[in-house]
């Protein structure tokens, strides 16, 4: 066999090579089906949202018409009954915001420095615990809601903020994990250079890890907030007392058994949407940075 003979035995044809411009088509169009799939997904996840500022402008004439997407005429009558009908509108938004804002930070200070002692420090029985952590994730609240109403009911806190506030400060396993995740990904050196200028360790924690971990804790902290600040479960057990009502309770106060307003719902439930969706507009990049570190880490 000549060296001719061989280079045409082992050499690929060029015509079963595909064309150069083959993958660049198929990377294009892999990339078009994606942003199409994840524009499908944006328009069914604010659809609903949509739909609900649009009862919210339409007359009662109207409120069930298909072709009032895009209301026509709008009104603003239904807003200023929401304030009619719900005088204490502004006490309901402040016990929202005081139950909201205050276990929100009680889960994000207790859940970090779980998360920063399970990442960084090392003891007895330390994985068996990580996992007994894990495993609560699986318990609903349901279970524990009878034993906690009665240790509530004890110590007179019913009617009061305190029984959704006092476990949120104590942490939970969803936040402890995700922080000691987070943790995981930064690099001890760090801990070690603070250690040579004397730092301890409370001190390396709140001026060297905590503002490192910044991410973490805007994507912690919305999710904990929208959380606390849609619920309605909790709040209708032990929150009883009108005065004491959350939001939530005071628009499901709206739905009667035999009629609704419909359009001050709507109303209402666009006003309570307002807060989160600016939010995420100003912290989004952070928040998925935040739960893109935490789970490179093993």
């Amino acid at each position: 066999m000549t060296v001719t003979d061989t280079i045409k035995v082992g050499a690929p044809s060029l015509a079963a090579q595909p064309a150069p411009g083959f993958h660049q088509a198929r990377k294009r169009a892999r990339t078009g089906f994606y942003h199409v799939g994840m524009t499908v997904l944006v328009v069914l996840y604010i659809l609903p949202v949509l739909w609900a500022a649009s009862m919210s402008l339409r007359t009662d004439a109207h409120m069930f018409d298909a072709d009032q997407l895009i209301p026509h005429p709008i009104t603003f009558e239904h807003y200023v009954n929401l304030f009619t009908i719900l005088p204490d509108f502004g006490r309901y938004v402040g016990n929202t915001v005081l139950i909201a804002v205050v276990g929100t930070a009680g889960t994000l200070l207790s859940s970090s420095l779980a998360g920063y002692a399970l990442a960084r420090f090392t003891f007895p029985g330390q994985r068996a615990l990580l996992m007994v952590i894990l495993l609560t994730l699986m318990v609903p609240p349901q279970v524990t809601l009878i034993p906690q109403y009665v240790i509530f009911r004890n110590l007179n806190w019913l009617d009061t903020p305190l029984p959704i506030i006092v476990p949120m400060l104590f942490g939970g396993a969803l936040p402890t994990f995700f922080f000691r995740q987070f943790f995981l990904t930064l690099p001890r050196e760090l801990e070690d250079a603070a250690a040579i200028d004397g730092a301890g360790r409370w001190r390396t924690f709140f001026s060297v890890m905590a503002p490192l971990a910044g991410p973490a804790y805007l994507a912690m902290g919305l999710l904990t907030f929208v959380q606390l600040w849609n619920s309605f479960f909790v709040n209708s057990i032990y929150l009883q007392d009108q005065n004491q009502w959350v939001l939530t309770q005071a628009l499901q106060s709206l739905i009667g058994r035999y009629n609704s307003q419909y359009g001050e719902i709507m109303a209402g439930v666009t006003l309570v949407s307002l807060p989160i969706v600016i939010g995420y507009v100003f912290v989004q990049r952070w928040v998925v940075r935040g739960i893109a570190f935490s789970g490179m880490a093993n």
